[in-house]
C-alpha cells in the first residue's frame, strides 16, 4: 500500500516534467483517457492541444476531468487530482513555455516555428486549463528497502532482459 504524499510534496510533483494522463467523458459516459504534457502554474493546469480533439469536445460539452502524473520508474509516486477543466483561446508564450520544459531550451525554441501556416491552420491549438478541486498523491518508495532501491536504479542502466 503506498504512502500518502505530504501537500508540499504534491504541488512540487506537479511542478515536475513528467507525461499526465488526462480523463474525459465521451458523451456515452465512458472515459476518455489521453496522454498529455502540461504545466503547473499558480495551481491551475494547462494543456495545450488540438482545439479538435475529442478530449476538448467533452470537455466543452461536461467539464469533469481526472489527471494523473507519476514518475516513469519503480519505486513509483505518483499524484491524482480531480477537477473542471475549461477551453481557452491559444496562448503562444505559454506553449513555448511548455515546450522546452519537455524538449529543452533549443528543440523547445523550434518546436512551434517548425510548423508550416498549412498544419496550423488544419490543427488549430488551444489551451485547456483545470482548476483541481483534490488532489492526492501516493508514494511507495519508503516501503522500498534501501537496496531495492539502489538495485532499481541500476537497472535502469542495464538490458531490459535482466
Amino acid at each position: 500500500m503506498p504512502h500518502p504524499l505530504p501537500d508540499s510534496q504534491v504541488e512540487r510533483f506537479l511542478h515536475g516534467r513528467h507525461i499526465a494522463v488526462v480523463t474525459t467523458l465521451n458523451r456515452s459516459e465512458t472515459p476518455l483517457q489521453t496522454p498529455v504534457w502540461y504545466l503547473y502554474k499558480d495551481g491551475l493546469i494547462y494543456i495545450r492541444t488540438n482545439s479538435l480533439s475529442g478530449k476538448v469536445r467533452n470537455i466543452r460539452r461536461d467539464p469533469r476531468v481526472s489527471f494523473c502524473v507519476q514518475d516513469e520508474y519503480p519505486p513509483y509516486r505518483g499524484v491524482t487530482v480531480t477537477g473542471t477543466a475549461e477551453v481557452q483561446a491559444f496562448q503562444p508564450e505559454l506553449s513555448s513555455r511548455m515546450s522546452r520544459s519537455y524538449l529543452g531550451a533549443i528543440a523547445g525554441f523550434f518546436y512551434m516555428r517548425l510548423r508550416t501556416r498549412q498544419q496550423i491552420e488544419d490543427d488549430p491549438d488551444t489551451i485547456v486549463v483545470i482548476t483541481p478541486k483534490r488532489k492526492r498523491g501516493w508514494d511507495y518508495r519508503p516501503q522500498t528497502p534501501l537496496l531495492g532501491r539502489v538495485w532499481l536504479a541500476l537497472k535502469r542502466l542495464l538490458p531490459p532482459a535482466l
